[in-house]
């Protein structure tokens, strides 16, 4: 009888449970490389390279920011330069770069002094450009820096073509650096030579940087101050400081 069924069945087209295995399997394998090109999808990070959604947007741009500058933002930019040339200061017009308002060179060098302090790049070589109001800030901080001590500031970067990111994440957000009015500081030499590197000392309470962020955060110059502290995934070996910009000059 058992004989009778199972040649029934394979006459009618049944399958068996031996023939049913390699389907499973297929199946299977199907579905694992759905889910493997889900993970893919979903590990995909966003590119620090500057994109075009990024860079069309401005809701996290500056006060009165747009691109190109506009006619309130030429003259803010040339009421900046006036400023450093009343603090004597000594600057050169740059050719714009990024999204560099007003371009402006401290010296043909890494390396610059402004308002007491001397500036050193740890990594680019050549003339910094940065935006005048960065400029104008790092002069006018420069006695406060000089008041707590600090000779030199080590510097990773100034201007640099990226999107913003914290706390380890990419945001499709062009990055302040773009536009000239932000530095990454990884260290500061105080006058006896000390050197107090922002990885290394800062979580250990090092009384010179924690006077530094003190300062700057009452300072009412910089916009934001980005610590080992408050972003210790992406500024865990250096300070971000940004500085605070107007450019919304009256425009006649």
């Amino acid at each position: 009888m058992f004989r009778a069924l199972l040649v029934l069945s394979l006459v009618a087209g049944v399958a068996s449970p031996v023939d049913a295995a390699p389907a499973k399997t297929k199946a299977s394998k199907v579905l694992k490389k759905k889910k493997a090109k889900k993970s893919k999808k979903q590990a995909k990070k966003v590119s620090r390279k500057p994109t075009r959604k990024s860079i069309a947007r401005t809701d996290n741009m500056p006060k009165g920011f747009t691109w190109p500058p506009s006619r309130a933002m030429q003259l803010a930019e040339k009421a900046c330069q006036a400023k450093l040339d009343e603090l004597g200061v000594e600057w050169n017009p740059a050719e714009s770069e990024g999204r560099i308002a007003g371009a402006v060179t401290l010296s043909s060098e890494s390396s610059f002094t402004v308002g007491g302090i001397k500036y050193v790049s740890a990594y680019r070589r050549g003339a910094q450009k940065l935006d005048c109001q960065l400029a104008f800030a790092l002069a006018s901080f420069g006695p406060k820096l000089e008041e707590l001590g600090v000779q030199q500031v080590t510097f990773g970067s100034i201007f640099r073509w990226t999107n913003v990111r914290v706390m380890g994440k990419t945001k499709n957000i062009l990055s302040r650096h773009a536009l000239g009015i932000a530095m990454d500081i990884v260290s500061f030499t105080d006058k006896d030579g000390r050197v107090a590197l922002v990885q290394r000392d800062y979580n250990s309470g090092d009384e010179l940087l924690l006077g530094i962020e003190e300062a700057v955060n009452a300072s009412g110059q910089f916009r934001l101050l980005l610590t080992p502290k408050n972003d210790p995934v992406s500024h865990g070996d250096h300070f971000h400081l940004e500085v605070a910009t107007d450019y919304t000059a009256p425009t006649s």
